[in-house]
């Protein structure tokens, strides 16, 4: 996936206090459209929403190496079926600047923590060595496996509040992939847990993680605050995206 690795820090800050009334309810996820077959490809990379809230873009990324080819898909509301797009519209872009920012919108003092570590890491196996040792006639393949083996994992983990909201393993940090901020009068966040539910959080207190999600990507707040959209995995190149109606106490 195209995209800079973004290292940001994450600031404590204050809310208004009218904040820490809201508290959200949330209704099982239903299906928008199943997103497989001849005319879907790629695999899904930003999902925005039109300004209306009646309309959805998705872009996606087709491509095993560079240069990736970006393609874009619209999605009406109720239609339960997609339309294949030449070039995003503009509404696109805003929507996925704001949803994706290091701060919520309204709140400048808030900045994403990320913490970087290395995981696992071990010595490689005699027979691994020697096989690096260009025993068999692959060397070069071999000998990438014993350093990734001794190297281990980079693992990359946002978090706000000291709550995970998205982790990259040996993948680009692209901000925007597993969580997706609220309007402002909202307060809140929508992101994906480390089991692969979809979470709700009150910027000023408190979680509400949605039963019956599963392997959830992408997660966008319409803009009336109403619904949150969002890809579910389905397995090799098929996905479905999904929707979730919330209210607000």
């Amino acid at each position: 996936m195209k995209a800079a690795a973004l290292g940001f820090i994450f600031a404590a800050f204050a809310l208004p206090p009218a904040a820490a009334q809201n508290s959200f309810t949330a209704g099982a996820p239903t299906v928008l459209v199943e997103l497989q077959g001849s005319k879907f490809k790629g695999d899904p990379s930003q999902l925005a929403w039109s300004p209306d809230g009646t309309t959805l873009c998705l872009q996606t990324l087709q491509g095993d190496r560079p240069p990736l080819t970006t393609r874009y898909y619209l999605v009406k509301l109720g239609e339960h079926d997609f339309h294949g797009l030449d070039v995003a519209p503009e509404w696109a872009a805003t929507y996925w600047a704001w949803k994706s920012a290091r701060m919520p919108p309204g709140h400048p003092e808030l900045v994403i923590q990320v913490e970087t570590h290395n995981k696992g890491g071990n010595i490689p196996t005699e027979s691994l060595s020697a096989k690096a040792a260009n025993i068999g006639g692959r060397g070069l393949e071999n000998a990438v496996a014993a350093q990734n083996e001794a190297e281990g994992s980079v693992v990359r983990t946002l978090t706000l509040k000291g709550e995970p909201i998205g982790q990259y393993v040996n993948q680009p940090l692209v901000p925007g992939t597993t969580f997706g901020w609220s309007p402002e009068s909202l307060h809140a966040l929508a992101y994906t847990k480390a089991n692969g539910r979809l979470a709700l959080m009150n910027l000023q207190g408190g979680n509400l993680e949605i039963e019956g999600s599963k392997a959830i990507q992408l997660p966008a707040w319409s803009p009336d605050g109403s619904k949150i959209a969002y890809i579910e995995a389905q397995g090799h190149h098929r996905f479905t995206l999904m929707q979730v109606l919330v209210d607000r106490k």
